[in-house]
């Protein structure tokens, strides 16, 4: 396991809540000079704690919907086989390998209905003797919050991601922009621009309209979580008894804990979903005491799995 020492978690929060914030700005807000932040960068690279930075693009706006995918294999599967299938599917956002109730998540942005049942049906016809199940469930809304668990900071930092379509318009350029940000959103305006042979001046005017616009909603560090002595589970929530206060109170108690990082808005498998970051079995028990003694009228049930391993972040869908 990688120690962190205070600085190198109020880096890790300062570069969730904005990684491309350039050297100069992350070294005055934790104290230090520029070379000594950019050494303990590269030494968190090279120990893979750090293992990228993306921006968080609203792929509502770019009229997409957000699939899940949820499989539980069977069989004598190769689960490596069918992660290499995936990551080459077109649209996929998030490709992550579990433990629990599903083996493997997979979040398409999907144009509509029918792209996802050919993606659905793409799956099964390869790989449909080891597929015990594939539970669909869609994003509404979704929360993502930064990771205050690292310095136990009460104040809430998030981005907000709703399904609204919109007709925001872009074009060829903004959607390579958007390609290169969703893979690396320290990459510099000088990168971009030699990438995709356009001026530093264009490059620097359509990210900021972008921003602006609010199709990109943030930009956010991806770690490697169980490196730095975390355990990152996600539980679903059913839900009954429901009143518009009573969803609205679980939704803020929920933001309120330091651990939690995602609080997700679901129709499918789960009225509620949240993500938290946390050290022990016993602060998971603790966590899920507390919500249920907290709101016991209207959990019907909860089920968790454990994300142990992300193989791809993008936000990026074709355009």
């Amino acid at each position: 396991m990688y120690k962190l020492d205070l600085i190198d978690r109020k880096l890790l929060v300062e570069l969730d809540r904005n990684s491309r914030q350039p050297v100069a700005a992350l070294a005055k807000k934790v104290r230090l000079s520029k070379q000594a932040v950019k050494q303990r960068l590269e030494k968190l690279e090279r120990e893979k704690v750090i293992l990228g930075y993306y921006a968080v693009i609203d792929v509502f706006k770019l009229q997409r919907q957000s699939a899940r995918l949820w499989i539980k294999l069977q069989g004598n599967y190769s689960e490596d086989e069918i992660i290499r299938f995936a990551l080459q599917m077109p649209n996929v956002g998030w490709v992550l390998r579990l433990d629990g109730a599903y083996d493997l998540a997979i979040i398409l942005w999907s144009r509509d209905m029918l792209e996802l049942d050919n993606a659905v049906k793409e799956l099964n016809f390869r790989f449909g003797a080891f597929l015990k199940t594939v539970d669909v469930s869609f994003i509404v809304r979704a929360h993502h919050i930064s990771h205050r668990y690292l310095t136990n900071e009460k104040s809430l930092h998030e981005l907000i991601m709703e399904q609204r379509f919109s007709r925001f318009e872009i074009d060829e350029t903004d959607g390579k922009i958007l390609g290169v940000l969703a893979q690396d959103s320290r990459a510099s305006l000088v990168g971009i621009s030699k990438r995709l042979g356009i001026s530093d001046k264009t490059a620097k005017y359509r990210i900021k309209r972008l921003e602006k616009e609010k199709i990109i909603l943030g930009y956010m560090v991806l770690l490697d979580y169980a490196k730095i002595g975390y355990t990152w589970h996600k539980v679903f929530l059913r839900l009954q008894n429901l009143s518009a206060e009573k969803y609205r109170q679980l939704i803020s108690f929920l933001k309120s804990k330091t651990n939690v990082m995602f609080v997700t808005e679901a129709i499918g498998i789960s009225d509620l979903e949240f993500e938290a970051m946390l050290q022990t079995p016993r602060d998971f028990h603790e966590l899920m005491k507390e919500i249920r003694q907290g709101f016991p009228d209207i959990i019907k049930e909860f089920s968790w799995i454990t994300v142990f391993k992300t193989e791809k972040v993008y936000y990026s869908p074709q355009v």
